[in-house]
């Protein structure tokens, strides 16, 4: 009886674990994705070099760089650096004015950020 208990707690604890960091993975993918899609929207409207559109981009930037320690945990780092490389050309793109350029990063970060959510979601798909 003590074992089949301590079985129950063991799986409880690893779908609890399973359950939140697929919450926080997509809570957090949820709210960068929507940055950026706003940012994308801005950088469409504005046909110039913007001291708004660079606080913009450095902001994202600096919660992707909070969000991708915590995410490090779960998800593989290479992944992680390939979203991280492609913030970096949004960054310097529109820092020097490329506007269009940056437009294909920041559907390159969307792109990446999605798919990492779903290769993530706990489904039959992923564990087979």
């Amino acid at each position: 009886m003590k074992q089949i208990i301590i079985m129950i707690i063991i799986l409880i604890i690893i779908f609890g674990g399973a359950w939140y960091s697929q919450k926080f993975l997509d809570d957090t993918t949820n709210k960068i994705v929507s940055k950026l899609e706003n940012l994308k929207t801005d950088v469409e409207d504005t046909k110039e070099n913007n001291e708004k559109l660079k606080q913009k981009t450095d902001e994202i930037y600096g919660e992707w760089k909070d969000i991708s320690e915590k995410w490090s945990v779960i998800v593989l780092h290479d992944e992680l650096d390939l979203i991280e490389t492609s913030l970096i050309k949004v960054k310097s793109k529109i820092k020097i004015g490329n506007l269009d350029e940056s437009m294909e990063d920041i559907d390159t970060s969307i792109f990446l950020l999605k798919h990492i959510k779903e290769k993530e979601k706990t489904s039959l798909k992923n564990i087979f």
